[in-house]
């Protein structure tokens, strides 16, 4: 079950929404699940392996995924690679287009029936070693549409996988077991927050109680610790603020932290 965590007011969306973080933006933490995740993406079994990450809404599955799907020893280990994002309303045939046009030339495919174009990326993929990332999986049917272009691969290729609910990862399990994600310490939690706040510079004294306080309000959570961290930065030397940003945390105006981070856009 989700943990019921702090609460944020209304009033503070719109400035969260603003400082929005990069996807690939480099975040405290987590080191030791990219380099087991990598591992797995360059190492294991000869045949196709999906590597699933599991997590609620703001916890960096997007972030650790594309991390891991850029780095330079795990994209000079495949020949191919692609990657779609599925979200709860998807388009079955945009999403083999984007694939389609990840490893190949883009082309005009208009004219192409859908089961066509998976024939297409099926007999593609299966002459080579691939790399395909699978972002915000919500049902099984996704899985079972895109594992036909995958099915049979025997040359190392691999599937990242992120979704939020466990039962679609064991679903899609290969041989991997899915990975979950955990949340952030309250000390990882104000490491995280003080290093976006302040980046190399000393946190202020006067700020030190305070600026931990809002960090355990976050739940755990690092992409939303990132977004308050833009607020912060804007009033980073006037505690008065700051208390002001930790009380609309502690507010009741809207739901658990995990809805705040769906009403932000984050997966």
């Amino acid at each position: 079950t989700v943990p019921e965590v702090a609460k944020i007011s209304t009033s503070l969306l719109p400035d969260l929404s603003a400082n929005t973080p990069r996807a690939n933006e480099e975040m405290e933490g987590f080191q030791d699940a990219k380099n087991i995740l990598k591992d797995q993406l360059v190492k294991g079994s000869p045949h196709l392996d999906v590597i699933s990450l599991v997590g609620m809404p703001g916890i960096g599955k997007t972030t650790i995924a594309e991390k891991i799907y850029n780095d330079p020893i795990v994209t000079s280990h495949f020949d191919v690679r692609a990657q779609c994002r599925v979200t709860q309303v998807y388009s079955w045939r945009d999403l083999l287009l984007t694939i389609l046009n990840g490893v190949l030339e883009p082309a005009d495919r208009n004219e192409k029936e859908d089961g066509e174009l998976a024939v297409e990326l099926r007999r593609f993929l299966l002459t080579k070693r691939f790399l395909v990332l699978i972002d915000d999986v919500w049902d099984n049917e996704v899985w079972d549409n895109l594992h036909m272009c995958f099915k049979g691969a025997r040359n190392r290729s691999r599937v990242i996988l992120t979704t939020r609910l466990s039962n679609i990862a064991i679903y899609a399990k290969c041989e991997s077991e899915p990975y979950h994600l955990r949340l952030f310490s309250d000390d990882e939690s104000w490491t995280l927050l003080k290093k976006e706040v302040f980046q190399e510079e000393s946190c202020p004294p006067e700020l030190v109680d305070v600026g931990f306080r809002i960090a355990k309000c976050c739940g755990g959570l690092p992409l939303f610790i990132v977004l308050v961290a833009g607020v912060l930065k804007d009033k980073r030397k006037k505690a008065e603020l700051w208390k002001v940003i930790e009380e609309s945390l502690g507010s009741q105006n809207i739901g658990s932290l995990e809805e705040t981070m769906s009403v932000i856009g984050f997966n």
